[in-house]
């Protein structure tokens, strides 16, 4: 059995955890129940609620913890370890590597010789001080005798790893996924107009005023104002000077929408033709994922940590400098100049998506298995 520890229930990790308990023994042990109800998100700036049957349909469990049930560096404090170590668990998965809690459990699983699967968003996309880089080395240098697989999310990840010493031999494909079929649309509204989507949190990191300054830029050109709609979902706390840019900037083509959850954004996807995501930073990107299931054609930045595995420059989208509101206008100004290039770039979205599925994943821990086996 593999015994699978994370942090609390997570919307994204949830439908591959339900997948592959059709197919291996699994368990999840869950450090903290946060996300089971409403709770306060600091990047939200409101209180929100996830979804309420994060936990049907598969094995799992909470661990014990004392203190504070909110997740960060420090907390949950989980005090509960022998559960994780009985006699028919031969693998203890963990999501993340950076965390008191998991170094511990990886080190006492080689005393009780388990086998240790670590899947870590760890990448080189933000600039990183000499010094972290060293520590980075040292620490995969030290910790890498007490890991036995690395599940990697995608290409970045995987160079990441390699950079800091890690054999490719112990490195599997495990992307970030998310159900295909939850947001495949077989018939996807038809849009006259180009219909600019964004998702997120309406933080810093994530470059929502990035894709205002270059809406600004594109309204100077003729008609282009009227011809888009560029539609914002989210909430966060710069929601309110990203409003001001808007008045400021005179951008009628811009709407916002507000937070939506997974059942609700499916009709802006739909809606959409256009998916952008300008993040200045993004480990990976599962927006991504959703809008080229729903057939769309995609911008992204190159601090987007999927964007070598699923943007393909002139086939199903575009990638731009980051942080370069200049540039990300020059690639949309591409699609609105060539409209008939957005109908075959969804398509070829959909297309590259449909490779990056739940089967993906399933294949790479069945190949990591095969691995540990044959060491044993």
């Amino acid at each position: 059995m593999i015994k699978y520890i994370i942090s609390h229930p997570i919307q994204y990790q949830v439908p591959l955890i339900r997948y592959l308990s059709k197919k291996i023994k699994i368990e999840v042990a869950y450090r903290s129940n946060i996300s089971l109800k409403p709770f306060y998100d600091k990047e939200f700036d409101k209180n929100v609620v996830i979804q309420k049957n994060l936990i049907k349909g598969y094995k799992n469990y909470f661990l014990k913890h004392i203190g504070s049930n909110k997740v960060n560096a420090i907390f949950p404090i989980t005090t509960e370890f022998k559960s994780l170590f009985s006699n028919n668990t031969k693998i203890i998965w963990l999501h993340g590597i950076k965390n008191w809690y998991n170094l511990i459990v990886i080190v006492i699983s080689k005393f009780h010789n388990k086998k240790v699967f670590v899947r870590d968003e760890i990448n080189n996309l933000k600039k990183r001080s000499f010094l972290n880089k060293f520590f980075n080395k040292v620490f995969f240098y030290i910790i890498d005798d007490f890991i036995d697989c690395y599940l990697s999310i995608g290409i970045e990840n995987t160079n990441t790893l390699k950079k800091y010493g890690i054999n490719k031999k112990k490195i599997f494909n495990v992307p970030y996924v998310v159900d295909n079929k939850f947001f495949y649309l077989k018939k996807k509204n038809v849009q006259q107009k180009l219909k600019i989507l964004f998702t997120g949190k309406l933080i810093h990191k994530k470059g929502c005023d990035i894709l205002l300054k270059s809406i600004f830029l594109l309204n100077k050109k003729n008609d282009f104002k009227n011809k888009t709609d560029v539609i914002i979902v989210g909430e966060g706390n710069l929601k309110n000077n990203y409003l001001e840019l808007k008045k400021k900037l005179n951008l009628n083509n811009v709407k916002f929408c507000g937070f939506k959850n997974q059942n609700l954004i499916k009709k802006y996807y739909n809606n959409s033709n256009l998916f952008i995501m300008p993040s200045r930073e993004e480990n990976w990107g599962l927006a991504v994922n959703e809008a080229m299931a729903s057939s769309n054609a995609i911008i992204c930045s190159n601090s987007v940590g999927c964007s070598k595995n699923l943007v393909k420059n002139n086939f199903n989208g575009y990638i731009f400098k980051s942080d370069d509101y200049i540039d990300l206008a020059r690639k949309i100004f591409m699609f609105y100049k060539n409209p008939s290039r957005i109908n075959l770039f969804a398509k070829n979205s959909l297309k590259i998506i449909s490779k990056h599925s739940f089967n993906e994943c399933y294949a790479g821990i069945i190949k990591a298995i095969n691995h540990v086996n044959k060491k044993c």
